[in-house]
């Protein structure tokens, strides 16, 4: 179990790291790429915690990528 807690927090932690990494990239100086990649890091940390911590890691990315309950109840209503 701790195999797979280990990828799902590192699947919460990599998004923003690639988000302040491309945006990094998109502004094209490169004496801005370290810092936004820094506070990628910072903030994929704290967002991989703030999920592990108020959620549960694989309560979190089952709600996600699992059957949505709503649509059943929608399609039974019409």
């Amino acid at each position: 179990m701790w195999f797979i807690n280990i990828i799902y927090w590192l699947h919460a932690f990599i998004g923003p790291v690639l988000l302040f990494l491309i945006s990094g990239l998109a502004v094209n100086k490169e004496n801005w790429i370290m810092p936004l990649l820094i506070a990628g890091v910072i903030m994929g940390i704290l967002l991989a915690e703030f999920i592990r911590r108020k959620y549960g890691l694989s309560t979190f990315f089952s709600r996600i990528y699992g059957p949505n309950e709503m649509d059943k109840k929608w399609k039974k209503k019409e």
